[in-house]
This record gives structure tokens, sequence and C-alpha cells, in this order.
């Protein structure tokens, strides 16, 4: 996933709270610094910070960018 396809999809998802939360809310590091909810058949997983979590990160900044500009708007 390029940068492009994170900032298009982190734009698409910032208009969706309850999903960027709960990606953010799943998709943490264990205690090897693996995102806990991205493994592989291996039983391994991403280095964490996962695309997933990434994603949701810019989607909450996207949201909160928003939000202020809509509150300083009146």
């Amino acid at each position: 996933m390029d940068v492009t396809q994170k900032s298009g999809l982190a734009g698409e998802m910032a208009a969706m709270p309850h999903v960027w939360r709960r990606l953010l809310a799943a998709h943490v590091p264990d205690r090897l610094g693996r995102c806990t909810s991205c493994r592989h058949s291996s039983g391994s997983g991403e280095k964490w910070p996962c695309n997933l979590h990434r994603v949701a990160a810019e989607a909450e900044r996207l949201y909160d960018l928003q939000l202020g500009q809509a509150v300083g708007a009146e």
C-alpha cells in the first residue's frame, strides 16, 4: 500500500470514527513489537505500527482537523 492509497483510505475512513477507533484499539503492539491483530499463519505478526494502524491513526488526525475546522467556523 503506497502513501497515496493510505491517504485516500484515511480520508474516507475519517468520516467513520467507529471504524478507525476499533482499528486503533485492535492493532496494538505485543511485547515483541509486533501487531497483535496482524498475525501470519506462522504466528508472527507484522512489525508495529502496522499499515492498518497507520491508516487509522491518519484517519483520526484528519477527523480531529475537520472537527477543529468545524468548531472554528462558528
